[in-house]
C-alpha cells in the first residue's frame, strides 16, 4: 500500500522514475542457480511472455516458450519437464489454471513472482522471488519487465554484466531515441516494428508499451514475414522501425537495407534503429531501453501526465476483466 503522507505520482512521472531506477538494478541482482534447460517450459502474458521468449532465445531454443492458453489446450506438451510461470502479481487467470493442469498432470511448477503470497505462488510448488515492489502507482511495466527478464535469464544463463555497461547501454538508447524522434512526424496513426532474432521479443515489447503508453496502433513483425503480406497494408502516415543488433545475418541485413532504400523511395516513412553491442546482452539492454524511452518521450512530446490505459477506465475495466 502507498504512503499515505507521500504524494501520488501521475502515472508518466511514475514509469520516467521506474526507467531510470534500472540502472542500479544489477547491482542488487541476486542469481537464483541455473535449471535444466532441456526440461524447462516458461510461460507468462504480454511483459511476461517476452521475458520468457529473451531466455528461451538465449538458451539456443532449448527452453520451450508456450502462451498459458497452449498449456491449457495441449498440457502434454509438459510431460517430462518442469513448467516456471512468470507472474509479477500472481494474479493472472490463465498463468493460475495452467499451474493447476500442470500439478495435476504430476508437472512441477514454480512460480516466478513478486508476490509469493499471490494466489499463483500458493499454487504452484516451488517460487522464484522477482525483486520488484511497485510504489502504489499504476503505471506501464519497465522495471518489472527488466526485472522480470534477468530474473528469467538468472535461472537459464550466466549473466556478465555491470552497472557501468548498463548506464551505457542507456546512454546509446537515450541518444538514439532523440534522433529517432526528430523523424516521427507528429500524424503518425501506426508505428510497426520489424526485427529477428533476439530483437523480435524486443519489438513486441516496444509495441505493447505503445499500446498502452499513448494509445496508439502498433504491430511487431519479423522482417520476411512482413514482406510477405503487411507490407500491402502500409499507410504513408505509418512509421515502420527497423531494430539491428550484433547478430545481423548477411542476408538480413540485406532485407534491411532493400527497405530502406525502397520504401523511402517511395516516400514511407521508416528509419533503422542500431545497436552495436559488441554483446548479445549490451545489444538486448540498448535496445529494451530504447523501446522505454521512446514511448516515455512520445508520451512527453505529447503533454501527456498519465498513461493512456490508466485514463481509459472502460478499456482498463475490460482488460483486468479478462486477464484477472
Amino acid at each position: 500500500m502507498a504512503n499515505p503522507n507521500i504524494p501520488t505520482l501521475r502515472s508518466i512521472e511514475a514509469m520516467k522514475r521506474e526507467i531510470e531506477s534500472q540502472l542500479m538494478l544489477l547491482d542488487d541482482l541476486e542469481l537464483v542457480g541455473q535449471v535444466d534447460v532441456s526440461r524447462c517450459t516458461m510461460t507468462g502474458s504480454g511483459d511476461s511472455y517476452v521475458a520468457a521468449s529473451i531466455a528461451s532465445y538465449l538458451s539456443n531454443c532449448r527452453i520451450k516458450c508456450c502462451y498459458p492458453s497452449t498449456l491449457i489446450f495441449k498440457p502434454e506438451i509438459l510431460i517430462d519437464r518442469e513448467l516456471y510461470i512468470i507472474s509479477i502479481s500472481g494474479r493472472t487467470a490463465q498463468n493460475i489454471v495452467a499451474a493447476k493442469l500442470a500439478k495435476k498432470n504430476n508437472t512441477k511448477t514454480i512460480a516466478i513472482t513478486a508476490d509469493p503470497e499471490s494466489e499463483l505462488g500458493r499454487v504452484c510448488d516451488g517460487i522464484v522471488r522477482i525483486k520488484y515492489s511497485k510504489d502504489g502507482t499504476l503505471t506501464s511495466g519497465t522495471l518489472s519487465f527488466i526485472s522480470s527478464m534477468l530474473t528469467c535469464l538468472s535461472l537459464t544463463t550466466k549473466i556478465t554484466y555491470n552497472t557501468k555497461d548498463l548506464r551505457y547501454a542507456f546512454e546509446i538508447a537515450n541518444n538514439r531515441i532523440d534522433d529517432l524522434l526528430k523523424k516521427i512526424p507528429n500524424t503518425t496513426s501506426s508505428i510497426l516494428f520489424l526485427a529477428d532474432g533476439l530483437l523480435y521479443p524486443v519489438a513486441c515489447y516496444a509495441s505493447l508499451k505503445l499500446n498502452e503508453v499513448l494509445g496508439i496502433r502498433s504491430y511487431p513483425y519479423s522482417l520476411e514475414d512482413y514482406c510477405h503480406a503487411p507490407l500491402f497494408s502500409i499507410k504513408k502516415d505509418d512509421k515502420v522501425i527497423i531494430l539491428s543488433g550484433s547478430e545481423n545475418h548477411v542476408t538480413h541485413s540485406k532485407i534491411i537495407k532493400h527497405l530502406v532504400e525502397k520504401l523511402g523511395g517511395l516516400d514511407y516513412s521508416l528509419s533503422s534503429l542500431d545497436f552495436p553491442g559488441p554483446s548479445y546482452l549490451d545489444c538486448l539492454f540498448q535496445a529494451i531501453f530504447s523501446a522505454q524511452l521512446l514511448s516515455l518521450k512520445m508520451a512527453e512530446k505529447n503533454g501527456l501526465v498519465d498513461c493512456f490505459f490508466v485514463q481509459s477506465r472502460d478499456l482498463l475495466e475490460i482488460s483486468s476483466d479478462c486477464i484477472y
